[in-house]
Order: structure tokens, then C-alpha cells, then sequence
């Protein structure tokens, strides 16, 4: 008899553990359905904002209505537009450049051509006396034409001066390290030839350049882990660099 009751003892842990097996699966398996869920909805989400206004066009907006309505074109020319895409948008000139009049219409994520369709809205339309282009490591992939997005670079540069805005040429950023995960594409030449561009742009028609890439940069040309917040941001004291570059040139 005692045999017996240990014997439904074990059987009744079993099914007991087995049970729990199970539900903790069940759990599991509802947990990653509703992660799979949140991720549909936010790509469902992106995909209707990129058909709806491919440039981000509508982000600032009402921001800039405001400041068309609230400032004189004298008091705009004063002004410096930030303009480009994530690392941009993470600049907070109030703490790195208080008082320099800088306005950030910088929209992560966004490709050259993103940017080159909102360029009239949030720059020439604003009418400020400088703009920052910056454009991003994270442009840079082997299946990037590199040609295309140097033109349309050097056409809103072109664009900026022709509408008396001085374009303040910035160079791109380095990656770390461990960005570079592409076979026999390295990202760091691709960005250290694409600077030269702009640097080449800036000596031909007296632009001015905010040398970002120079001044972060390692001696192989990688954006030091001190300086990251992941392959291709800045952490804190990277952006305390780039105001250290900016700041000057706005004096």
C-alpha cells in the first residue's frame, strides 16, 4: 500500500510538472504572438506613413507654419537649420548650443531621398541664414549607389547657396567597428571617399565645413566604442564633439 500511494505520489508530481510544461509554452507562445503582433502593427504603421508622405513632409510642418508666422525673414536669416536624419535628430542644441539659434528638422531613419523631398519645406522655404547637411553612415550598403547619393547631397548644397541660405557642409560620421558585417564592402571607405567629396564641394565654391568625420573618427577611420551608442550614433560625448566642431563656425 505504501508502495502504491508513492507511486501515485511521482505520477501526480509528473502530471503536475507536466501541466506547468504546457501552460508555461502556452504563455511563451502568447508572449511571441503579441511581440509578432506589435511588430505587424509598427511595420503596418511605417509602411502607411512612407505611402501617405514618403519625405516626412508633414513632421514639421505645423512647426514651420509657426515660425513663418511668428518670425521676420530678418529674423530667420539669424537662424541655422540642422538638417538631416537620426544623428541629427539627436542633437539637442539647447544643451550642446544654447542661444546659436539652431533649428533641429532632423527625422530618423530617412534615406538621401527622403531628405532631398522635404529639402524645400524645412530649408529653402525658412529661408535661415545657414543649413547643416548631414547625411549618415547607414546610407552606406552594397547595394547603395553611391553616385546618387552624393548628387543629391551636392544638389541641396547647390540649392541652399542659390537661395542665399550658406550650406555648411558636414561630413559623415564614422561607424564603429562592428558595423562593418558586409563581405568585401567596407563601409569605412565608402565614408572616408564620400568626405572627400565634400570636402573637394566645399573648397570649389567656398563652403564652409563642420568636420565631424575628422574629429571623431579613430586612426582607421571607425567611430571609437568610447564615442557610440551603437554602430552609428553618437553617445553623449560623441555629440559634445560634433558641437565642438559646430559651435565656432556659428560665432
Amino acid at each position: 500500500m505504501k508502495n502504491f500511494m508513492v507511486v501515485i505520489l511521482i505520477l501526480s508530481l509528473a502530471g503536475n510538472l507536466i501541466g506547468a510544461y504546457f501552460i508555461y509554452k502556452a504563455l511563451k507562445l502568447r508572449g511571441e504572438i503579441r511581440q509578432y503582433q506589435n511588430y505587424h502593427a509598427d511595420l503596418k504603421a511605417k509602411y502607411e506613413s512612407l505611402k501617405a508622405d514618403f519625405g516626412g513632409i508633414a513632421v514639421y510642418k505645423a512647426e514651420n507654419e509657426r515660425l513663418l508666422k511668428e518670425t521676420s525673414p530678418e529674423q530667420r536669416k539669424k537662424m541655422t537649420i540642422l538638417f538631416g536624419a537620426s544623428i541629427t535628430k539627436g542633437f539637442d542644441a539647447e544643451k550642446y548650443l544654447p542661444g546659436k539659434g539652431l533649428i533641429n528638422r532632423g527625422i530618423g531613419s530617412q534615406s538621401d531621398t527622403q531628405l532631398l523631398a522635404r529639402f524645400s519645406p524645412d530649408v529653402l522655404r525658412l529661408e535661415p541664414g545657414n543649413v547643416v547637411l548631414k547625411f549618415c553612415s547607414g546610407n552606406f550598403t552594397p547595394k547603395a549607389d553611391i553616385q546618387a547619393i552624393w548628387d543629391e547631397y551636392e544638389l541641396m548644397a547647390m540649392e541652399a547657396a542659390g537661395h542665399n541660405i550658406k550650406p555648411i557642409l558636414a561630413t559623415v560620421l564614422p561607424a564603429t567597428k562592428s558595423a562593418e558585417e558586409y563581405p568585401d564592402y567596407s563601409i569605412a571607405a565608402q565614408v572616408k571617399d564620400f568626405n572627400s567629396r565634400v570636402r573637394e564641394l566645399g573648397a570649389k565654391h567656398g563652403f564652409i565645413i563642420a568636420d565631424y568625420y575628422e574629429a571623431l573618427s579613430d586612426k582607421d577611420g571607425y567611430l571609437p566604442d568610447s564615442l557610440a551608442r551603437d554602430s552609428i550614433h553618437p553617445n553623449e560625448k560623441g555629440y559634445a564633439i560634433m558641437a565642438n566642431v559646430l559651435g565656432p563656425i556659428l560665432d
